[in-house]
């Protein structure tokens, strides 16, 4: 669909005559480029002055819109004040129909701000690739002066919220508060077991899923502790956190295998980096009875960080301190005591070290206490490396990097260390009683056309699948789903990856390696000039280019009878094969596609090009119902296989002399084992198909060993009845 068509569909009818003229510029463009004298000098300046006065236009709007949202949303605040002490069913329907209309409207403010900016940069390109005038320039340096598109709804999200669950819609009795630190007591709450869902968010989508959710639950913040203004216009969203792993990425490759046990240990803080608390945390996957992931963590000041990462620290004044506040139990000092030394052991043992820093808004929903239902809402994801790989110091022998400035805006001054994903991540997360269903708003909202299911997604597997891809042999299934829906080159979805500088090996001497490389960066330009630039600067992708010492070229004093290119090229039977042997090798040209024509006194050694090994794409693995009955039909052969063996073997025992006895006699123990091994084969793959085990589920021992116990049966029956003396 073109983009004026989608804008006249994406209108909002109350605001028609507020939105960017986009028909009408695109008219002024036709206009002018078909005209008599082409686009004028008049026609760039009428063009400028409209395009400038629907920005102005619309940034004014946006001002009184949203400020007028502000006063009736205070408006609102004071009625559900004087409205607790007369409490009236009529008048509580008025005040959420009242607070419901400025909901929608928050709603289609922020779809309107999004169209209006989209049009805006659609008209200038269109300008631009036109028309000789470049506007592009001057023009983002007004858009950036009248920001239209960047007004934080967060605050009055969180103040919608607190008057829907003060009136008590579908969740609170009336009159419960929700204030913005209601997070604060609950962050230390350890050990929940929790099943959750994942989807994507689009962009344009985030404020209708906020609003939608936030009808039904209460939209909580995290506020650090200590001193400061405690209010929804100094609350800050963002969250940060560090992920651990060792050279080898053994905790990358455990999760995206969704190995039982996984574990993923991290570093989070809340807010800027000046937040003294940092909390340390395990997160175990359970594949089994879907238990979901173990959560647990524990705080820890931030200036003994890194000596508790390297084992020089330990949690016993904490331990100390707790034991004299005496508000937790024995049971619990414990078991905390047994937490911290198990994942310190952990990071020990395993060299753990800082790998990749995650960086995201958060808007969480839950009632407060309840477990039972809750949400949360990662917008604006940016992934920056911490490791000090690639011979590349970025956090040293500090557990973060100092060089990140808060907040990470759209560039950065590392931006190849950085990739960002474009997706906003919504979490559902249930713990309902067995016979509990699932609420209704909840199946509607992951069922809807706001989000797209992303099973198994992990921020931190992608951000090292993104920035780190030349250091894993796995990839998450995701990145193609991702590449296919978003329309763009792999390159360009996962971020600017550093290309590895092509190897060469086994080279007779440097001039040579030199010579080589100055024929190839010819042909690359004359690459470049048939197929243009793209030919030539590749895919970012590792090749490996092998001289072999040993040959000495077809047409060199070293070259052997036999040895010329062509021989040693595998040619396919027929004539065309045959046909290559009798032609003369002598004064011709030959063209090779990397090093161009080649003369007969033109000695070059040969090159073969090996193409990167391609990775494994990890996925989720989908059992089928036709996969169980697959199982029980293989053991049901096997059985069959058995019984038959079997009666063979029972036959001859019963029937024959000593010799048929004694080969009965092998015949049924081999039926016996074969009956015992489908048995244990049937059982071992029923457990594995349950929990998804990803195999691998063939067995080729036993059917061998089957297969020469019956042979050995067979054979001694023949060889012993062949060597009996026949009686006179």
């Amino acid at each position: 669909m073109k983009f004026g068509d989608n804008l006249e569909d994406s209108t909002y009818a109350p605001w028609k005559d507020n939105y960017v003229q986009y028909n009408a510029l695109k008219k002024q463009l036709e206009q002018g480029l078909n005209g008599p004298h082409g686009w004028t000098e008049r026609d760039e300046g009428i063009f400028g002055q409209t395009l400038d006065g629907d920005l102005t236009k619309i940034y004014n709007f946006v001002n009184a819109k949203f400020e007028e949202l502000q006063e009736r949303t205070t408006k609102a605040e004071l009625r559900v004040a004087t409205f607790q002490e007369a409490y009236n069913q009529k008048a509580l329907e008025s005040l959420t129909a009242a607070i419901s209309d400025i909901t929608d409207d928050v709603n289609q403010l922020s779809k309107y701000c999004r169209t209006n900016y989209a049009g805006f940069l659609k008209i200038v390109k269109k300008h631009d690739k036109n028309v000789p005038y470049k506007l592009r320039p001057v023009f983002m340096v007004q858009l950036k002066s009248r920001a239209f598109y960047n007004v934080n709804f967060d605050s009055l999200v969180v103040r919608l919220s607190k008057l829907y669950h003060t009136i008590g819609v579908e969740s609170l009795p009336f009159g419960t508060p929700i204030t913005p630190s209601t997070l604060t007591g609950m962050i230390n709450q350890q050990g929940l077991d929790r099943r959750s869902f994942k989807f994507w968010v689009h962009p344009d989508n985030v404020m209708e899923v906020k609003t939608t959710v936030l009808k039904h639950l209460p939209v909580i913040l995290y506020t650090p502790r200590g001193p400061g203004p405690n209010n929804t216009e100094s609350l800050d969203p963002s969250l940060s956190s560090v992920y651990l792993d060792n050279s080898s990425f053994d905790l990358y490759n455990t999760k995206l295998e969704r190995k039982e046990g996984a574990q993923a240990i991290r570093l989070r803080w809340y807010g800027s980096p000046s937040n003294n608390e940092i909390f340390i945390e395990r997160k175990i996957h359970h594949e089994i009875n879907k238990l979901g992931e173990y959560h647990d963590r524990f705080s820890i000041k931030e200036k003994y960080v890194d000596a508790f990462l390297k084992g020089t620290y330990t949690m016993d004044r904490q331990v100390a301190k707790l034991k004299e506040q005496g508000v937790k139990s024995a049971a619990e000092i414990e078991q905390f005591q047994e937490l911290v030394k198990d994942v310190q052991k952990g990071i020990v043992d395993m060299k753990l070290r800082p790998i990749l820093r995650t960086v995201y808004n958060r808007t969480a929903f839950q009632i407060p206490g309840d477990n039972r239902v809750r949400l949360s809402l990662d917008t604006d994801l940016c992934m920056i490396r911490e490791d000090n790989l690639d011979g590349v110091t970025r956090s040293g022998n500090h557990w973060r990097r100092m060089d990140v400035e808060y907040p990470v805006g759209a560039k950065t001054a590392h931006e190849h260390d950085t990739t960002r994903f474009n997706y906003a991540i919504l979490e559902v997360k249930l713990e309902l009683p067995p016979n509990k269903a699932t609420p209704a708003w909840v199946e509607e909202l992951m069922n809807s056309h706001l989000v797209e299911s992303a099973e198994s997604f992990s921020k931190y597997v992608h951000g090292v699948a993104v920035l780190l891809e030349s250091h894993v042999a796995l990839l998450p299934f995701w990145l193609a789903q991702l590449e296919k829906e978003t329309g763009r080159t792999p390159d360009a979805m996962r971020g600017q990856l550093s290309a590895d500088t092509p190897s060469i090996s086994r080279a007779n001497s440097t001039a040579e390696i030199e010579s080589i490389n100055s024929r190839r960066s010819s042909v690359v330009s004359r690459a470049e000039s048939e197929h243009g630039p793209a030919l030539s600067k590749g895919k970012s992708r590792s090749m490996d280019v092998v001289v072999d010492s040993n040959y000495g070229g077809p047409y060199g004093s070293n070259s052997r009878p036999g040895s010329s290119r062509a021989s040693s090229i595998k040619k396919g039977f027929g004539f065309k094969g045959l046909g290559g042997v009798f032609k003369k090798s002598k004064g011709s040209r030959e063209t090779s596609p990397l090093l161009g024509p080649t003369q007969a006194d033109d000695v070059v050694p040969q090159i073969r090009i090996i193409p990167p090994k391609p990775k494994k794409i990890v996925g989720v693995l989908k059992v089928e119902a036709k996969v169980f009955f697959a199982n029980e039909r293989t053991f049901l052969k096997w059985m069959n296989f058995a019984v038959l063996l079997g009666t063979l073997g029972v036959g001859l025992f019963n029937a024959g002399d000593n010799i048929g006895r004694f080969a009965g006699i092998l015949l049924a123990i081999t039926a016996l084992l074969t009956l015992v091994y489908s048995i244990w084969l049937y059982e071992r793959r029923l457990t594995m198909l349950r929990n998804k085990d990803p195999g691998p589920y063939d067995e080729p021992v036993m059917p061998t060993l089957m297969c020469v116990c019956l042979l050995t049966a067979i054979s001694l029956n023949f060889y012993l009845k062949s060597n009996v003396k026949s009686k006179p």
